[in-house]
């Protein structure tokens, strides 16, 4: 684990810059022919394959020594102090980062560690190897020495830096951190690797270690915040641009670029004009290359890249950082147009000179033009101071400007300025931008670069400032009228901001037009707050002078005019004329009629009033957005002052449209107040022009009056078995009758809490129908009352019903595909289209009931409760069905049972010598069954119905059994039967069957009836 500050890197490099980094480019001027000085000097990164170094080297040993111990560097002529690791310990040596330590694969690494830092416990920690002997070491040591051994075991680029004492991640960020690299035997970069890894193979190879320094930071270590770490400098192996070493290199070569990031900071990585293929993360060797024009190195981390260099005449490319920290501290100047290029920058170069004592050149300052802003009427004159007291001490021997492209126009082929004397510093070099090169650039803000080069050979970094050349006149910006959309009624203000930044001049003037633009200079002119280059503009429009414009959308023009006598282009202001109020689309209140008790479900105590307005010009084309609703009840006045009414409110909270729906509340107290008849709620909008519309009339009734019911009837009165009861009363208010209710017996169970039923109204008759299935049998008292549209309940009525059960009590046409109408279902049944029986009774039967032997299969109901009279009728196909070889073998088709699950009579089939027959089982009170008379079924489909009464065992009222065949009566037994009570049916083939019967039998349309069978 590597001990990290870690801050987030911000920004991406932009197209431009990339663009600036290419090969030079021809200067857009005629080239100016100059004789250079020797070329400027430096020291290379890497020429060749890197050798073990750093370390003592024995037989398959390294011991290292590092010193820890404090110091300072020269960051561009800045003196900054560090901490950092030195080899031999002397004064003045330590470097951040440390010396480049390279061993071999298989070495056992001995790193002796000598803490020459006052105050600072320090340990060491080496990332991506072995755990030292004795593990991670989080103690250190305040003074003396410490000895770390590691066997390099697999080769590779890595770390190694300060461990993970308390004051660790500050000793990293002061410099107290280095490149590892573990060399394999054959030469190449990590050695052999299973098939299908890239190859690591290389010619030249370079360490390239990356940092950063915040000055402030550096100055106080231990107290410094580091949450408020911000680097000023971006570093390769410790230096900025310009003072980086390039790294050498040859055509064609395979460069091996061993990154490691020793910073804080993400740093992303490029190679401008070339690719970077990576072949290793954090010394892992990847399984497949990787292409990319940009990667990012975490802290802490280190990659390996190769670089393959072209083989033309300008075989240089540049590495950098893509990430806009192309700067150092000190390099910005006061003036903000200022800038020059720094930090991590260097270059793959083939053609690296050899090392020099002055390695940067000079720097440029003070830079001015004259005049500027520039007409392009005069040239420009460009003055700069050039010095290299900082940068090497050399004399200045010549300096250049280039406009806008100071990059990719090579040094050397800008526009030469004048030197007036030479020396180390050169204080007012000039050159001019003559009128025809003024010509031809844009209107607009250009960078103006100075350069210059010293006696070393060295082009210093480019200096800039900004020419502005205004070819048109000022911005006008920031338009807005106050109190739009106007009515016309009142003056609206006008207001814009006149801006000549660009230019640098003083705004002048201001005017503006109404919808036509005019001549420059003969508007109505604008106020302005005061002279300057940014000014505020305003003017008033009066009300009379917006009474003369249609209604609609018209336009205010405005622009400016600076001190070089530039009239700028036109701002358009829209300004809105909205002289018509917004109409009402809809409006309503509700409940409506009310008796002044009713109120509206969701808002309780008050009427609801609802309206939909929308603003309108005289066109029909949506205006203005609304601001405002309200209504009243029974004005006083026809058209009361705006804003004296109900306030109506939007129902989205929010009046940010031309069309919204407004809702608001009538107290039931001011309803009260109001005499019966119809009154009268009017609904108005206002827009944001400030136009009330006109109003819109909703009638309300008000009805406090409740209705009157007369005496009450009921129809069929006894019911005889009818499954419905209609009862009828007349009425007053017969048109306005909204609901009724009834309730049985003498307790009132209070308004609207009755079953409430469906009320109609003829010829002044109130008229419902009440369902009996639920009423209890016997002499039953109605009570019925109504309720009219205002909400006002009647005085109930009531009559007395002789109640008998409905007569239906079960059937099913199999119709459904399924069984869900019956209580239950046993055995093989189904319901199947093959199984439908058309007849008389069912015509267009399209399914039915299908039974197949062997076993029992049936369906239950339990709907009959108690029954002391029982109908039942289906239709029944024998189809396949036996009955056994025994010819008194039967099988029941239909069993009613009691509660106590005994029978109570059965329907049976049997086919006896090929012909099918049935017959019915009556049981009786006590005195076992009695067995009717076999009735033969002709072939096909036989609508079968069976009668049942319970009674004593004479006279007229005796229990009986009938069985009627296709509506003919073909058996009847009689009996005592008074004790029993029908409450379960069985359809189907419930009982009797024996082993040898097989078959199928069909059964359709299955009705039950207590009184009478239809």
């Amino acid at each position: 684990m590597t001990n990290r500050l870690r801050i987030a890197t911000v920004g991406v490099a932009s197209t431009a810059l990339a663009a600036a980094l290419l090969t030079p480019l021809p200067a857009a001027a005629a080239p100016v022919t100059v004789t250079l000085p020797q070329a400027p000097a430096h020291a290379s990164v890497a020429v060749g394959k890197l050798t073990p170094r750093g370390c003592t080297f024995g037989t398959a040993t390294a011991v290292c020594d590092l010193y820890a111990l404090a110091g300072t560097t020269s960051l561009l002529g800045a003196t900054v102090p560090i901490w950092g690791f030195s080899s031999t310990g002397a004064t003045g040596t330590a470097t951040a980062p440390g010396p480049v330590l390279v061993v071999r694969q298989g070495d056992q690494v001995t790193v002796t560690l000598h803490n020459q830092l006052v105050g600072q416990t320090v340990s060491l920690a080496f990332p991506g190897q072995p755990m030292p002997t004795g593990g991670e070491d989080t103690a250190g040591i305040a003074a003396g020495t410490k000895t770390y051994t590691f066997t390099a075991a697999k080769p590779g680029t890595f770390l190694y830096e300060a461990g993970h004492t308390a004051a660790g991640a500050r000793q990293v960020a002061m410099g107290l951190a280095g490149a590892l690299v573990v060399l394999p035997s054959d030469g190449t970069a990590y050695g052999s690797q299973p098939a299908g890894y890239p190859g690591s193979e290389y010619d030249d190879d370079a360490v390239v270690v990356l940092s950063e320094v915040d000055p402030a930071f550096n100055a106080n270590p231990a107290g410094f915040d580091l949450r408020k770490f911000a680097p000023k400098y971006r570093l390769i192996n410790g230096k900025p641009f310009p003072a980086t070493d390039p790294v050498a290199t040859d055509q064609g070569h395979k460069v091996l670029l061993r990154y490691v990031n020793a910073g804080s900071v993400t740093h992303p990585m490029t190679v401008l004009g070339g690719s970077q293929t990576e072949i290793a993360q954090g010394g892992h060797p990847m399984h497949y290359a990787t292409t990319v024009a940009a990667e990012s190195v975490d802290p802490g981390q280190t990659l390996d890249a190769l670089v393959t260099m072209p083989t033309g005449p300008e075989s240089k490319l540049a590495l950098y950082e893509p990430a806009r920290h192309l700067d150092n501290n000190g390099q910005h100047t006061a003036d903000p147009a200022q800038f020059a290029f720094g930090g991590m920058l260097t270059f793959l170069d083939t053609n690296a000179p050899p090392p020099s004592t002055d390695a940067v050149g000079p720097v440029s300052t003070h830079l001015r033009l004259a005049p500027n802003p520039a007409t392009g009427e005069l040239p420009v004159t460009v003055t700069a101071d050039l010095s290299d007291a900082t940068t090497g001490g050399s004399a200045v021997t010549q300096a250049e400007f280039v406009i806008d492209d100071a990059v990719t126009v090579g040094p050397g082929f800008g526009t030469p300025m004048s030197l007036p004397g030479g020396g180390i510093t050169v204080t007012g070099a000039t050159g001019v931008i003559t009128t025809a090169t003024l010509a031809a650039l844009d209107a607009g803000r250009h960078t103006v670069f100075v350069r210059a080069f010293d006696a070393a050979g060295n082009w210093g970094v480019v200096g800039s400032v900004i020419l502005n050349l205004p070819k048109t006149g000022p911005q006008t910006i920031n338009g807005s009228i106050a109190d739009v959309p106007a009515n016309a009624t009142v003056p609206v203000t006008v207001s814009a901001t006149g801006d000549d930044s660009d230019a640098g001049g003083l705004i002048t003037a201001a005017e503006y037009f109404l919808d036509t633009p005019g001549t420059s200079g003969g508007g109505t002119a604008l106020t302005l707050n005061r002279s300057a280059t940014v000014v505020s503009e305003d003017a008033d429009l009066s009300a009379a002078v917006l009474q003369t414009l249609t209604e609609g959308t018209h336009h205010v023009l405005v622009h400016s005019k600076d001190s070089l006598g530039l009239w700028g282009p036109l701002l358009d202001i829209p300004l809105p004329i909205d002289v018509t109020g917004p109409a009402v689309d809809a409006a309503a209140v509700g409940p409506n009629p009310t008796n002044g008790v009713l109120a509206d479900k969701s808002h309780p105590g008050n009427l609801l009033v609802s309206a939909e307005i929308t603003d309108k010009d005289a066109g029909g084309a949506l205006q203005s957005l609304l601001a405002d609703a309200e209504a009243f009840v029974d004005p006083t006045v026809p058209n009361p002052p705006g804003g004296t009414g109900l306030q109506l409110l939007p129902v989205d909270g929010k009046l940010d449209s031309t069309g919204e729906t407004f809702y608001g509340l009538i107290p039931l107290t001011q309803v009260k107040a109001l005499a019966d008849g119809t009154h009268h709620v009017y609904v108005r909008g206002q827009d944001a022009a400030g136009n009330w519309g006109p109003l819109f009339a909703v009638n309300l009734v008000v009805d406090k009056t409740a209705p009157v019911l007369g005496a009450l009837t009921a129809a069929p009165n006894p019911t005889n078995g009818a499954e419905n009861l209609t009862l009828t009363a007349p009425v007053t208010d017969a048109s306005l009758i909204a609901k009724a209710e009834y309730w049985l017996g003498t307790t009132d169970p209070g308004l609207g809490k009755g079953v409430s039923v469906p009320v109609s109204v003829v010829a002044g008759k109130v008229q419902v129908t009440v369902p009996l299935t639920s009423v209890p049998p016997g002499n039953q008292v109605f009570n019925l009352r109504v309720q009219d549209l205002a909400g006002n309940w009647s005085k109930p009525v009531n009559t007395t019903v002789s109640v008998q059960r409905p007569n239906r009590i079960f059937g099913d046409d199999f119709e459904s595909s399924g069984f869900g109408f019956w209580s239950g279902s046993t055995g093989g049944v189904a319901n199947t289209t093959t199984a439908a029986r058309p007849g008389p009774l069912e015509p267009g039967s399209l399914r039915g009931l299908q039974v197949t032997l062997p076993g029992a299969g049936y369906l239950t109901d339990n709907t009959p409760t108690a029954e002391t009279s029982y109908h039942a009728r289906f239709v029944f196909n024998r189809n396949t069905l036996t009955s056994g070889t025994n010819a008194n073998t039967a099988i029941s088709l239909l069993q009613t049972r009691t509660a106590a699950n005994g029978q109570v009579f059965a329907l049976e089939y049997r086919l006896s010598a090929g012909s099918a027959q049935v017959r019915t089982i009556l049981d009786r009170s006590g005195a076992g069954t009695l067995t009717g008379a076999w009735v033969t079924l002709t072939a096909g489909n036989h609508t079968l119905q069976v009668d049942w009464t319970s009674g004593p065992a004479t006279g007229g009222s005796a229990g009986s059994l009938r069985l009627v065949v296709d509506g003919v009566s073909r058996s009847l037994q009689t009996g005592n039967t008074s004790t029993l009570r029908i409450e379960t049916t069985w359809l189907g083939l419930s009982a009797g069957m024996s082993s040898s019967s097989t078959g199928q039998a069909y059964f359709d349309t299955f009705n039950s009836t207590r009184y009478t069978m239809p």
